[in-house]
């Protein structure tokens, strides 16, 4: 699924921008977005930088994405754990029946 998320400027050169992916340095055009300077953040989808971010706004949202995916990576682990140990089984008629 593609999202469309706010990426720090690395460089600039000509119509395309480098940005800040996850760590690892990538290339979009930026063609629609004339004037863009190193260390501004864009919105980036399917390889286009589509409007810029103010700093404060982009770096809440990465904030709230860093924690979202913790807090799904904390469920994974628990769901993994939790079938390890067989307790994703239905509960017996006896517990439901209150027996």
């Amino acid at each position: 699924m593609c999202q469309a998320i706010p990426r720090r400027v690395l460089r600039v050169e000509d119509v395309r921008v480098q940005v800040d992916y996850g760590g690892q340095p990538t290339w979009v055009h930026a063609a629609a977005l004339p004037n863009l300077r190193v260390g501004e953040y864009v919105v980036v989808y399917a390889g286009q930088a589509l409007e810029r971010m103010p700093t404060e706004q982009a770096e809440e949202l990465l904030a709230f994405y860093a924690g979202l995916e913790s807090m799904l990576e904390e469920a994974s682990v628990l769901d993994t754990e939790t079938r390890g140990r067989g307790l994703d089984s239905e509960p017996s008629r006896d517990t439901e029946m209150g027996g």
